[in-house]
């Protein structure tokens, strides 16, 4: 059977001379039986929905800050940095992947772009707007802090996770108001949302990050149960 090829997208917030991604997006979708393709995160939208037809899903990754327009808010001083270039290309693949009926697994900030912009809001910061019960940030040195989650018995993660388990986390901002079309399946101790689907499960998100911890069956199961989906 033909593997399916999964887009994800590259940034160039953090460095202005290359378009760059984490290489576990790559290597979990290698992993489980996909093909990855890393998509530029280009200033012109003009190819994206010819892009976006040789893909059989996308992945939207972690990375910056989204930028506070997108879900109606002013920035905050505490809002971290975004790239308009960055937010764009994404929201166009976005949209694009819906239109073409394509599967999405959205990853941390992921997660948060698409509640924005499916007409959701966030915390601009957790610590701040939200409370410091639980450190979602990595810790120093770049050591990944972990907590606990617990998901709805009756959504479409659970069936492949489990409804209780220990996640990584390294985020400062989250799903404040669930957008419309999405329900919240899965949160932490502290109350912040840590999964949410939409109605017909064509779109996951999780807030953690299941490509890191791929020494664990659970989490390459959830990127096994994308790539299947993708096939489709």
């Amino acid at each position: 059977m033909k593997k399916p090829i999964i887009g994800v997208t590259s940034h160039n917030i953090f460095d202005p001379r290359m378009y760059a991604q984490r290489i576990t997006y790559p290597q979990a979708i290698e992993l489980n039986g996909g093909i990855c393709v890393l998509l530029p995160c280009l200033p012109t939208l003009d190819n994206v929905a010819e892009i976006v037809s040789h893909l059989d899903g996308v992945m939207m990754p972690g990375g910056a800050d989204i930028e506070p327009s997108i879900y109606n808010e002013e920035r905050k001083e505490y809002c971290g940095a975004s790239s308009a270039t960055d937010n764009d290309y994404e929201i166009a693949v976005y949209n694009e992947a819906k239109k073409q009926g394509k599967p999405v697994l959205a990853i941390c900030r992921g997660m948060q772009l698409v509640n924005a912009v499916e007409g959701g809001t966030l915390y601009q910061d957790i610590p701040i707007e939200h409370g410091k019960e639980i450190n979602h940030s990595m810790l120093p040195d770049g050591v990944e802090n972990h907590h606990d989650v617990k998901l709805s018995a009756d959504c479409r993660l659970a069936k492949i996770l489990g409804t209780e388990f220990t996640i990584n986390t390294s985020h400062h901002q989250a799903v404040k108001d669930v957008a419309p079309g999405f329900e919240i399946v899965g949160t932490a101790p502290d109350g912040i949302p840590e999964a949410m689907e939409n109605e017909d499960g064509s779109v996951i998100c999780v807030q953690w990050h299941p490509e890191r911890m791929q020494d664990r069956e659970d989490m390459r199961n959830l990127i096994k149960d994308f790539i299947e989906r993708c096939k489709k």
